[in-house]
């Protein structure tokens, strides 16, 4: 379902960096600067500031906003330019309510661009503008923005951050890593960026990169549940196990029914080749999802991995019970016939082998009506052929050595 364009707004709101200067007019105890109000001469040598008409205006439409009456803060802002169409501040409030409150974005941009156009060199105009660009979903004018924004002031942390933001919605995304990589240095201890930098590395398949930003947030203390799993599941790609365990079991510490960390423990025992305690995981993913054949599935697999092949074919039928069909329940009744029979030939029971190959062969046949698994179906019905030719001609050589 397409989102409207208030709602993007919102989400927008929710992820970017809201820039102190789109929030000017709000009071401090909302969090945000007061108005910047230029100091008079009477301030200047220490007496009490005396504000222009324009400035008490805008000082009242920000009291207005405080106390959400939105209507009232307007019409301040407006007759604040009316008196003053120079005093900046005004269009940077009235432009914050047209693009956050009410959302006609058009009278926000002309507003913002109106600001830009009074203060050209001052970089919070620019990022301004850039914001609100960034939240009407226009990227390529809030990249120019900010850029020019960094041009003036390059020390300043958030106009980078952001600039990387609106480079990842361009698809700019070595562009968006530059940008972020200059916001870490100018502010190491914010997380911000090389969160940023973590989840683009890992959008870029580029696991180590990702792996040295993530283990940064660690290092500074922000080991969220999200980047723990983050982190185990890079730590998965790169096969580094043991690291991977470690961190799924703190995750699973905090959250014991996270099933997708469940599923990336089971995972890693199994590629370790801790078969008892990769099936105990999916004993318990399948517990907990009865009905999801995925669970299931991988259920049979670690019953195969750990030689309980009774129980691989059992649950591949309580697949079949809840999918009927399903090509990966019987792959997997095939593996475990095979596994059967290739136990027999072990143990020159040669006839009974065959008949395991023959059962395993019946079984790919119903797998191959399912177009998903038919080609790996075909490879299958293959080899098992070949293991029925093979099983006959050790059975040969048997009786030809015991007359010998």
């Amino acid at each position: 379902m397409l989102m409207t364009r208030s709602a993007a707004v919102c989400a927008a709101l929710a992820l970017l960096v809201v820039l102190t200067g789109c929030m000017g007019t709000m009071p401090a105890e909302e969090g945000d600067e007061v108005t910047k109000i230029p100091k008079s001469q009477t301030e200047e040598s220490g007496g009490t500031p005396e504000l222009t008409p324009a400035q008490r205006k805008a000082a009242n439409a920000a009291e207005f906003l405080r106390v959400r009456e939105i209507g009232k803060a307007i019409e301040n802002y407006q007759q604040a330019i009316e008196l003053d169409p120079s005093y900046v501040e005004s269009y940077y409030g009235l432009g914050r309510i047209y693009l956050v409150e009410t959302q006609e974005f058009d009278k926000a941009l002309e507003m913002y661009e109106r600001a830009r156009d009074i203060a050209p060199d001052d970089a919070y105009s620019h990022a301004s503008l850039a914001y609100a660009y960034y939240l009407t979903g226009n990227y390529q004018e809030s990249v120019r923005e900010y850029v020019e924004a960094v041009q003036i002031d390059p020390e300043s942390q958030d106009s980078f951050l952001n600039l990387g933001y609106a480079y990842e919605k361009m698809g700019m995304d070595l562009a968006a890593l530059n940008a972020y990589r200059r916001a870490a240095e100018l502010s190491p201890n914010d997380a911000r960026s090389i969160q940023q930098s973590a989840a683009l590395y890992y959008r870029m398949n580029l696991y180590d990169q990702a792996i040295n930003a993530y283990e940064r947030l660690r290092g500074l203390g922000n080991a969220s549940t999200y980047t723990l799993k983050t982190l185990g599941f890079l730590y998965l790609k790169v096969a580094s196990y043991q690291k991977a365990e470690t961190l799924f079991l703190t995750v699973l510490e905090r959250e014991p029914e996270d099933i997708a960390s469940r599923a990336n423990l089971a995972s890693v025992y199994r590629a370790m080749g801790e078969t008892t305690k990769a099936t105990e995981q999916f004993e318990y993913l399948a517990g907990a999802n009865p009905n999801d054949p995925q669970y299931l599935a991988a259920l049979a697999d670690a019953y195969i991995d750990a030689g309980t092949y009774t129980k691989a074919i059992s649950t591949s039928q309580r697949l079949l019970q809840i999918s009927p069909g399903n090509g990966s329940a019987y792959l997997s009744w095939a593996k475990a016939l095979e596994k059967q029979g290739d136990a027999l030939v072990a143990a020159k029971e040669y006839d009974e082998a065959v008949a395991k190959y023959e059962d395993a062969i019946s079984k790919l046949q119903r797998a191959r009506n399912d177009a998903q698994w038919r080609a790996q179906a075909d490879r299958e019905i293959a080899r098992q052929e070949s293991l029925i030719e093979i099983a006959n001609n050790e059975k040969l050589r048997n009786i030809w050595n015991q007359g010998q």
